[in-house]
């Protein structure tokens, strides 16, 4: 068998971020790493998520989730640019009236990367 070191220079990286219990009435709640242990499920309010880059929310692309158990957004490649060493995250808000609370969020932010130097 042989081994080559290859590396495309462009890389598509997903980054998973997770909410246990998503509560009500949440404003810009940076999402963490990972703890869910049920799917999302709720019948009245909503919730927004969004892709971060340094703790800052990017308005392309955001989702509304209302009683979906499943959704997806996508932005043209080029978008959101970030540089070297940037902090890539994902936030919620949810309203009053959100009623997922028992309910468990995983979030995946698909990245882009250019890979320089190869």
């Amino acid at each position: 068998m042989q081994i080559t070191n290859e590396l495309s220079r462009w890389q598509l990286v997903p980054l998973v971020f997770m909410q246990d219990a998503v509560a009500a009435n949440q404003n810009n709640v940076q999402l963490p790493i990972a703890e869910v242990n049920a799917a999302l499920m709720a019948t009245a309010g909503s919730l927004t998520v969004g892709p971060t880059i340094a703790g800052t929310e990017k308005a392309d692309p955001t989702l509304s989730i209302t009683t979906e158990t499943a959704k997806s957004d996508t932005c043209a490649r080029g978008k959101n640019k970030f540089a070297k060493n940037a902090v890539i995250g994902a936030e919620i808000t949810s309203n009053a009236t959100w009623d997922g609370t028992g309910s468990d969020l995983l979030v995946t932010v698909w990245v882009l990367l250019k890979i320089m130097g190869i």
